[in-house]
């Protein structure tokens, strides 16, 4: 009985992603069909050079990857840490990728298209490194986050005091019993 409702559950969880990407797909597929020639027709006589200030902003911008990275790392960390910071490393990287499609789609969709195997390793291969690099420093940084916040703590989880002097301190019935020289 339960191997059923495994199996409904993985089935139905199936359904939800087919129709989460039917949806972006069609969304995807009509965008095509209007959008170039629109863009078109507004770029019309419209000039654009490339200039540091652009890449400026888009360095400035870049941030909101990270902070989303750090942020679906946090949620899935429990699941991920599990297999250690490589193998995390690893998995988070391709879960990152594969949202964008990168992962197997879009050097699927560029080979079957015409572009020859390497120019699509070494294009896709770029866009895999941004994600690995993103992943190997959000796991490692996290971790090492988590490792200091550890260190800072005292025996039983509580974090210690601010120093404060002895004649200001207060006992709040916590101590029941003073040991000591």
């Amino acid at each position: 009985q339960s191997n059923i409702k495994v199996s409904m559950r993985i089935f139905l969880l199936l359904i939800v992603a087919i129709i989460a990407s039917s949806s972006s797909f069609i969304v995807h597929v009509i965008s095509v069909e209007w959008l170039p020639s629109w863009v078109s027709q507004q770029m019309q006589n419209v000039v654009i050079e490339p200039s540091w200030n652009v890449r400026n902003v888009a360095l400035i911008t870049s941030i909101e990857y990270g902070i989303a990275a750090v942020f679906l790392y946090y949620f899935a960390r429990d699941k991920l840490i599990k297999y250690g910071k490589f193998k995390a490393c690893l998995i988070f990287s391709i879960l990152l990728t594969a949202i964008h499609g990168a992962f197997i789609r879009q050097p699927f969709m560029d080979f079957i298209i015409g572009n020859p195997f390497e120019v699509v390793i070494v294009q896709n291969g770029f866009k895999w490194l941004v994600w690995l690099l993103m992943s190997v420093i959000v796991v490692i940084g996290f971790e090492l986050m988590m490792k200091v916040k550890s260190a800072n703590r005292v025996a039983g989880g509580c974090n210690p005091p601010a120093p404060t002097p002895p004649h200001k301190r207060v006992r709040i019935g916590r101590f029941t019993k003073f040991t000591g020289p």
